[in-house]
């Protein structure tokens, strides 16, 4: 059944806010520590890193540090909260042999439970971040990166700036155009673009753009509820339509310019898909929203509302789709999950692969995961499940299978510590094994073309290895040798798009909520190369 609802200036908007969190400690002392060691301004013990930065040879690594031979029986030397084995001590400097599975990190010497904190350590590996990316970046999250067949991407989000570039007389709000280099181009005809965050795009075979989000105007073009439809060039496609003119005399009443594309949700579009000629919308709403221009003044709009739940599909120029996801004899939605739906991942043949916290889904019984079938009903055929929540699912068009990323620790039955690869009916693929995990979970999973796994998260060791928030993983599950060098990450993926550059090494471009990667600060962007 249709409500209709007489609304002036729908305007919604929604902010999401990530913070970090610091941690430190502090030590006191147990032992007895020579008299009034700091008296007379002096360092404590007599210990000092200096500035000369430490010097690696072969598997040796020297600093460059004063009043350590009193001591040199007693101090321990880490380095990313690995310790490291001293071989020697002088005056100025103590050398070590560099740890096996290092990472870099900031280097610390402790003596009797006193700390004295040296320089950041780089550990040269085969992960490198790519200095050719521009490293200017968003001011905010960047959910997808959409490459163009030009070689160009482009970005949508949360931002309002990227590269600094925006201006009051081009503004940058929520899409942006780069070159392959992350490089700002000012050939997008975005404009004013969307007063909210967008959160999806697709793009069309007419090279027109779908986008989604939770925005209610396009470039100051109110009216619009979550989904929009652009031209190639970035720009609203609008079309002029005949309304009710309330004023005769003023001819220019009978008509208004609206976006082209009549169809929109009461909420946030989280994921679009084109697929058959038709667009596929998941994400939290509750009804799909039309306008109907007919009985519409220039400042009045008429919107009629369906119920519908979650998931909706609809035409290219969109008009509801009343056989998926929705009971069309009775006229009624189906029935909501009984929690969100994180992410979803649409297989080649057109069914939609969601994840989340819900147990239920459509009435029946679904834990975590389940699979929507053609026509948008829950496919009894895919018996998945876990036994907590599911953060990420991403498809590999390479091998066909999924990549399953949360904090549930089994799946199907099976012990999985968070991460499980799938085949396509949702069953593990034995050949990926997770090991364990400390102090977190995994929000992000996806396998590259070449067979290795980038994985992201709150964990802090992976199989006992330091790994901070970041790792990369073999095809089978164990650390790649010489591929988790990079230091502490702290943020979230959203998006990763991978090619290859001019010496044929792969790269990665990632991108998110990230505001620290190898340990230094980045804006939600970053681009690795994994070198043989």
């Amino acid at each position: 059944m249709k409500k209709f609802k007489d609304i002036k200036h729908p305007v919604r908007f929604f902010f999401v806010l990530m913070l970090a969190v610091v941690c430190f400690t502090a030590c006191e002392k147990t032992e007895p520590l020579p008299e009034d060691p700091y008296s007379g301004g002096k360092e404590a013990l007599g210990i000092r890193f200096l500035t000369t930065p430490a010097v690696t040879e072969g598997n040796s690594m020297t600093f460059s540090a004063t009043g350590l031979v009193p001591y040199k029986d007693k101090l321990r030397l880490l380095i990313n909260n690995v310790p490291a084995t001293i071989t020697s001590v002088t005056t100025n400097s103590v050398t070590v042999t560099i740890p096996d599975n290092l990472s870099s990190g900031p280097a610390v010497i402790i003596v009797d439970e006193q700390i004295f904190f040296g320089p950041m350590v780089n550990i040269a590996g085969k992960t490198e971040v790519d200095a050719t990316f521009s490293s200017l970046g968003a001011n905010s999250m960047i959910s997808q990166i959409l490459p163009l067949p030009n070689g160009n991407l482009m970005m949508v989000g949360s931002f309002t700036n990227y590269a600094q570039a925006a201006s009051e007389k081009q503004p940058i709000n929520g899409i942006v155009l780069t070159n392959q280099n992350g490089t700002y181009l000012n050939t997008l005809n975005s404009k004013k673009g969307a007063n909210s965050f967008i959160t999806s795009i697709a793009r069309l075979s007419n090279g027109q753009l779908m986008i989604g989000g939770s925005f209610s105007s396009f470039n100051n073009r109110k009216g619009i509820s979550g989904i929009t439809r652009l031209n190639a060039d970035g720009s609203l496609d609008t079309t002029r339509v005949e309304v009710v003119n309330l004023t005769p005399l003023i001819p220019a009443n009978s008509y208004d310019t609206v976006a082209r594309f009549n169809g929109g949700i009461n909420g946030t579009a989280s994921k679009l898909f084109i697929y058959n000629n038709q667009i596929i919308v998941q994400g939290n709403f509750n009804n799909y929203a039309e306008h109907f221009y007919e009985r519409s003044t220039r400042d009045r709009k008429v919107v009629g509302y369906t119920k519908i739940n979650n998931v909706l599909r609809m035409s290219l120029e969109g008009k509801m789709d009343s056989t998926y996801n929705f009971d069309k004899a009775a006229g009624i939605a189906l029935e909501a999950g009984n929690g969100s739906v994180y992410d979803c991942a649409i297989q080649p043949d057109g069914k939609l692969i969601m994840v989340g916290s819900f147990t239920r889904y459509q009435a029946q019984t679904a834990n975590y995961i389940l699979r929507l079938d053609n026509n948008g009903r829950v496919d009894p055929s895919f018996t998945a499940s876990a036994n907590g929540p599911i953060f990420s699912v991403k498809y590999n068009a390479t091998n066909g299978k999924y990549m399953l990323a949360g904090s549930f620790t089994t799946y199907n039955g099976t012990p999985v510590n968070g991460l499980v690869r799938t085949n396509a009916d949702g069953s593990i693929d034995p050949s990926f094994t997770a090991l364990g995990m400390a102090s977190g979970y995994p929000t992000f999973a996806a396998q590259l073309s070449g067979g290795k796994i980038i994985v992201s998260g709150s964990f802090a060791s992976y199989n006992n290895i330091i790994r901070q928030g970041f790792m990369i993983l073999n095809a089978d599950g164990t650390l790649a040798q010489g591929y988790n060098n990079t230091g502490r990450f702290i943020g979230s993926i959203s998006d990763i798009y991978e090619k290859t550059n001019s010496l044929g090494y792969p790269t990665v471009i990632i991108a998110g909520f990230i505001t620290t990667f190898d340990a230094k600060p980045v804006n939600n962007i970053v681009r690795i190369v994994l070198k043989p």
